[in-house]
């Protein structure tokens, strides 16, 4: 069956058309629009107009490609930015009103899972060197525009999911004002993040976990800027295996650099250069803690787990989530 599904994200709107089956997944089409739906959201609370419009322009534009492939079910979900704005009815009025797309807004909590299971099917499997399931024992982070979602597996056990207040928008936003960013700037935002992880330190621990996986914007493009990518390559991204010093050595560079001498770094999208630096931090923060030499890249995520699970919930007759394509 043919499906789509839509992650509506603080900073990106991302779209997936594939035909899935019991033993199979097929891209057909896949497109993302950095539209910022966020922006200043973290001050005012609200969705702005400007960007609402550009967001919604996005989803119309969606909306043919679905209509394209005559998906049968499409899933859209909302996530930080929709959790945290009190006008967030209001959008999603709109965007049922002009696209006849149904939103649902999910927990933190559920964008993990859902997260969890687009990085399962990208890992698992003979491709991976030396390891059948990757997941057996790992700590997964996702960093998006408005929160850092961390899912911790252990064999045996059910999945650890938590959703902390930390993305590259809003950080960006609280404590970056300067181009290029002070050294007061950077050390005020990495100490933000470190407190924050602190706060969580009785649930978050490393447990022995053997590898750190991380998925979304902020780490697929460290992982391109570290390949030295000129054009974003899926193929090349997906299970790249990054080390901490490269990390580190990338978060000082973006720390020197202005916003122009970003935007002609290879691998650094267009639209993602003010917050690339932010994002950064914040997994930089996270291997320091928690002693993960390496990072493992997984170019899926939340997007390919939205159009997964939609397909278990049809297969059930279950699709309060989706609206029809």
């Amino acid at each position: 069956m043919i499906l789509a599904g839509i992650d509506i994200g603080t900073n990106t709107l991302r779209l997936l058309v594939a035909k899935a089956g019991p033993d199979s997944f097929q891209e057909l089409y896949s497109d993302r629009r950095i539209t910022r739906l966020g922006q200043d959201l973290d001050r005012t609370g609200l969705i702005s107009d400007a960007a609402a419009d550009r967001s919604i322009a996005a989803l119309i534009d969606f909306k043919k490609h679905i209509q394209r492939y005559s998906t049968i079910q499409t899933s859209a979900v909302g996530t930080s930015a929709l959790r945290n704005a009190s006008n967030s009815d209001r959008f999603i009025a709109e965007v049922k009103q002009r696209t006849s797309v149904e939103l649902f807004v999910i927990s933190g909590e559920e964008e993990a899972r859902l997260s969890l299971i687009g990085v399962a099917q990208a890992l698992r499997g003979p491709g991976y060197p030396g390891k059948n399931d990757p997941l057996e024992s790992s700590f997964v982070i996702d960093i998006g525009g408005g929160s850092t979602e961390i899912i911790m597996t252990r064999k045996g056990f059910a999945p650890v999911c938590m959703s902390l207040p930390l993305g590259a928008v809003y950080l960006t936003e609280r404590f970056i004002k300067n181009d290029p960013p002070s050294s007061a700037e950077r050390e005020q935002l990495g100490r933000a993040v470190r407190n924050e992880l602190e706060k969580h330190s009785a649930v978050l621990r490393q447990d022995g976990a053997s590898i750190l996986i991380g998925t979304a914007g902020t780490i697929t493009t460290l992982a391109a800027i570290d390949l030295g990518v000129a054009a974003y390559d899926p193929f090349k991204i997906n299970r790249h295996e990054m080390a901490r010093d490269a990390v580190d050595r990338i978060v000082h560079d973006l720390g020197q650099r202005t916003l122009s001498e970003r935007r002609r770094m290879a691998g650094l999208e267009h639209g993602r250069e003010d917050i690339i630096l932010a994002g950064s931090i914040i997994v930089q923060a996270l291997m320091e803690r928690y002693g993960f030499g390496n990072i493992l890249v997984s170019d899926w995520g939340l997007r390919e787990g939205i159009v997964m699970d939609l397909y278990e919930k049809v297969l059930k007759g279950n699709t309060r989530v989706s609206s029809s394509g």
